[in-house]
């Protein structure tokens, strides 16, 4: 960046010369060396900022690409986990809601049944999972995800 601004900056002043002052320059051979040197430092500059892209947005994809595999790999893990507690499909559905952070009365309205009947699914999926709230149902998820993922110190 300082060197495309010292480039920009350079040519600025070079035009602002040239209209102010015309093209008459003491030494005329030694401009067009800092003019031709300027313009191989923009070039320089211009492929570093290629590069640089070019080097974000492999990143990006690959981040992109991490993030599915995280995805595939968060479904996979809940499937196993429900398989394992034996919810019913009207079970698997509600855990899904909570997990997504949605209240009874959202899962209600979206089940199109009543928030008692949620409550209970709710309770039947919690003692299934062994577990006493939707923090501790999301933690077993969560911990089942890191479970290879090995701690920094």
């Amino acid at each position: 960046m300082i060197l495309s601004t010292v480039c920009m900056v350079f040519f600025a002043l070079d035009v602002f010369g040239d209209v102010f002052f015309g093209h008459d320059f003491p030494n005329e051979k030694a401009h067009l060396i800092i003019e031709s040197f300027v313009v191989v430092l923009s070039l320089g500059a211009f492929i570093f900022h290629i590069r640089e892209l070019n080097i974000f947005f492999k990143r990006h994809h690959k981040m992109n690409d991490q993030m599915r595999v995280a995805s595939g790999q968060f479904a996979l893990v809940i499937e196993t986990l429900f398989d394992e507690w034996t919810l019913t499909p009207a079970e698997r559905d509600v855990a899904i809601y909570l997990i997504k952070g949605m209240s009874f009365s959202e899962i209600a309205d979206i089940r199109q049944s009543k928030e008692g009947t949620i409550k209970a699914q709710t309770n039947a999926i919690y003692r299934k999972a062994n577990v006493g709230s939707c923090h501790e149902l999301l933690s077993l998820f969560l911990d089942e995800l890191l479970t290879d993922i090995s701690l920094r110190k």
